[in-house]
């Protein structure tokens, strides 16, 4: 009987699928020892170009051998005294790379549009006060960027302003310098229907000065939205932009270079460890609005994905103050109505405490804090990565019930024996030789993960 047996074991051990994972496949060192926080990602040249904020430079690295990465080129944007590098883009055919820069105080800044071999200014167009995260469209022929504008001074008759945010398009035209910016400003959000809470007692913690304050949010003023990430849908006529403070994603009209709407994400509900007291126990509830940092649109276009790190306080769950900020989560969205579709929970914290890597120190703040994400199709599926800052890691999610997306394996970014934070922030994903990766760019530590995503 046994012998007869045999045959079907085998097949039945054949068919089940393997669990997908991540692995480790490379590091590399900048030597700046910090600031390089965005990436961006030319699949027909293999290259990426890693922009690093402290020092005004771009690396341009070749990912011929994703496990060998190559820097080719060092590009310093010799930016004048008090301007920053705050982001970057690779055009997805072209030899360019956008690079948003800030100027000092309430200045508006500018896109540069660099030569990618030797960082020569080709273009500049006008943006908002402080541009962050800018992203070429699908076709390389509009930029979207939003301009966060989070400087507050003191006010003379007491208190802080800041300049309002707003969302920069950028139209290139048939040649570089002749097309347009047009300035899409962002309105006054109302209290309550899912943005905030009638009762909204939530603070920001700013620098002011040189030191730490605190701050009342007022979802109704101008001055309190700070526009994060943008992302175009497939098609390009959509742009969606995370306002993570405001707990929204704002949706752009790109042929009207208007805005259409605000989507509320409102808040969670999960179980999470709120204590930082060296033990890891998933017993409590932690209550909080999401408020998003990267925001990604699913290839089809149907869905947006949120990586919900949070950034107001209280920091935790407190019953005269309402949610907290930072929903711990990856969130589902979809996109033609906004309706929130599903969120990861608990899953992020836990996969990241079973994996060794979970922060209890951050338990009473934000957790693992997701903040970077890459979204792509691989396997007849649909799949997130999202770095999870404070645990020095990444979480890979699958995405094919976007009312329940699973987290399926945590990686840790150290290498064996390494300390310090690593802190990644932007992703990138590459797929090249029908293999993927994901890379990240690691604030604290001045370097780049690239992080294999095998199924």
């Amino acid at each position: 009987m046994l012998r007869h047996l045999l045959p079907l074991l085998f097949f039945a051990a054949a068919t089940v699928a393997a669990e997908p994972r991540l692995r480790l496949a490379a590091t590399w060192e900048s030597g700046a020892g910090g600031g390089d926080e965005s990436l961006g990602y030319q699949a027909s040249t293999r290259r990426l170009a890693v922009g690093n904020g402290a020092l005004g430079r771009v690396r341009v690295l070749s990912l011929a051998d994703p496990a060998a990465p190559e820097q080719i080129a060092d590009l310093d944007l010799a930016l004048p005294a008090g301007h920053s590098l705050n982001g970057i883009d690779f055009h997805p055919s072209e030899n360019l790379i956008a690079a948003a820069v800030a100027a000092p105080g309430d200045a508006p800044g500018e896109i540069w549009l660099l030569d990618a071999d030797s960082g020569a200014v080709r273009a500049r167009y006008p943006a908002g006060i402080d541009p962050d995260g800018v992203k070429f469209g699908p076709d390389g022929r509009r930029l979207a960027v939003p301009n966060e504008a989070e400087d507050y001074r003191r006010a003379a008759g007491g208190g802080y302003v800041s300049a309002p945010g707003s969302v920069t398009l950028v139209e290139l035209g048939e040649a570089l310098g002749r097309g347009r910016a047009v300035q899409v400003p962002l309105p006054p959000l109302p209290m309550g229907h899912g943005l905030t809470v009638e009762s909204d007692q939530r603070l920001l913690k700013r620098e002011v000065d040189g030191r730490e304050v605190e701050i009342p949010f007022d979802s109704g003023d101008p001055a309190h939205l700070e526009p994060e990430h943008a992302a175009f849908a497939p098609d390009g006529a959509t742009v969606y932009v995370s306002l993570q403070e405001n707990n929204g994603v704002a949706v752009i009209d790109v042929a009207s270079g208007s805005l259409s709407g605000v989507y509320a994400l409102g808040a969670v509900e999960h179980a999470a460890d709120l204590e930082d007291d060296g033990e890891t126990d998933f017993s409590e509830m932690l209550t909080a609005f999401r408020e998003p940092d990267q925001v990604a649109v699913t290839p089809d276009g149907r869905y947006l994905v949120t990586a919900d790190e949070g950034d107001t306080d209280p920091k935790v769950s407190e019953s005269d103050w309402g949610p907290a900020g930072g929903g711990r989560t990856v969130s589902m969205l979809d996109a033609a109505t906004g309706e929130v579709l599903g969120d990861t929970g608990s899953q992020l914290d836990e996969a990241a405490a079973a994996a060794g890597v979970y922060p209890d120190g951050r338990s009473d703040n934000k957790g693992s804090e997701p903040e970077g994400l890459a979204v792509f199709a691989a396997e007849d599926g649909v799949w997130a990565v999202v770095g999870l800052e404070r645990a020095e890691a990444v979480a890979l999610i699958d995405l094919a019930d976007p009312r329940v997306p699973r987290v399926r394996a945590v990686q840790s970014l150290r290498r064996e024996g390494e300390g310090g934070r690593l802190a990644p922030e932007d992703l990138a994903h590459i797929h090249q030789d029908g293999a993927h990766y994901v890379a990240t760019a690691n604030e604290k530590s001045g370097t780049v993960s690239i992080v294999a995503v095998e199924f």
